[in-house]
């Protein structure tokens, strides 16, 4: 769990990375707000993600992880503040699919453009104390240039704004100046992200190490979550189409195979034995054609910013 260190700062002179101007994007805003559940419109943002955008779409797949980790916390009432936890699930979630992920200590400036105001949240420097970690974490793509906070409804001056996980898609040059930056409505999101050295010895600490198998476990059962909606949700012959071929393989994959819960509550599949009695494989069992891209490594590497 994180605590984050506050304090107010000058408004800073920042541009941001936004989207808002896609008809297609202010047409899945609209059908997200038309739930006032939490849980339903946490759903309906991964229904709108999948509908909105194209297969072909290098942030179609990327984007459904942290949503699907948002309607279970919305389903469960889990605590606001586990990004830790929820980082390191989604890294080995992106891992499973392919996608290169890292786990980065970050410091979050939000800054009300009305008011003039902003606030701080993490530090560039976390550290352990008690079994808590002072400070923030969220996951960084480096192949795709994109960061994401699974966890920023934690902070009130997001939570209000009701838009769920911050994803954000960085240009060329976004970021040249060490800030990652983004806007929803009249609110400035701004983040720098620590070096992966400094998160790399966040994660040596013994509630990290302790948690590994966890941590893997749940993020295996996040990407075969993400990957059977995929597989529910679009044409067979738009599979072809999207950009992660490891991606593409599993759901593939696990189009015809019947699904399975273990007793741990474990997301598998059914695959059919050789005497009928089928086999229960995980999803990083399932057997796909040679050429297939293996997992990716997981979860701090060589920044590529």
């Amino acid at each position: 769990m994180a605590k984050s260190r506050r304090r107010r700062q000058p408004q800073p002179n920042a541009r941001t990375v936004s989207r808002s101007g896609d008809p297609r994007r202010r047409a899945l805003a609209a059908t997200v707000n038309a739930h006032t559940d939490p849980v339903e419109r946490a759903a309906a943002r991964i229904a709108a993600t999948v509908a909105g955008l194209d297969p072909s779409d290098p942030m179609q797949v990327p984007s459904l992880p942290p949503l699907f980790v948002d309607v279970v916390a919305a389903e469960y009432l889990l605590p606001a503040e586990r990004c830790l936890d929820d980082c390191m699930a989604l890294a080995h979630a992106y891992a499973q699919l392919g996608i290169p992920a890292q786990v980065r200590a970050a410091e979050l400036t939000v800054t009300d453009r009305s008011a003039k105001t902003s606030i701080t949240y993490g530090t560039l420097a976390p550290r352990w104390e008690n079994g808590m970690i002072h400070g923030h974490t969220v996951v960084w793509l480096p192949t795709l240039r994109c960061l994401v906070d699974v966890t920023a409804e934690q902070f009130p001056q997001i939570a209000v704004l009701d838009g769920g996980p911050v994803i954000i898609v960085c240009g060329p040059d976004d970021g040249a100046a060490g800030r990652i930056q983004t806007r929803r409505r009249n609110t400035l999101l701004a983040y720098a992200l620590a070096p992966p050295e400094t998160t790399a010895a966040l994660l040596e600490h013994p509630v990290p190490r302790a948690a590994a198998d966890d941590y893997r476990r749940r993020g295996l059962n996040i990407a075969s979550a993400v990957m059977t909606i995929v597989a529910e949700s679009l044409p067979h012959d738009s599979i072809g189409l999207i950009p992660h071929r490891r991606a593409a393989a599993l759901i593939e994959a696990i189009r015809p195979l019947p699904q399975h819960e273990t007793s741990a509550g474990d997301r598998c599949f059914l695959l059919p034995g050789a005497n009928g009695t089928p086999t229960v494989a995980r999803l990083d069992q399932i057997p796909l054609p040679a050429g297939t891209p293996a997992a990716a490594a997981f979860p701090v590497g060589p920044s590529s910013r």
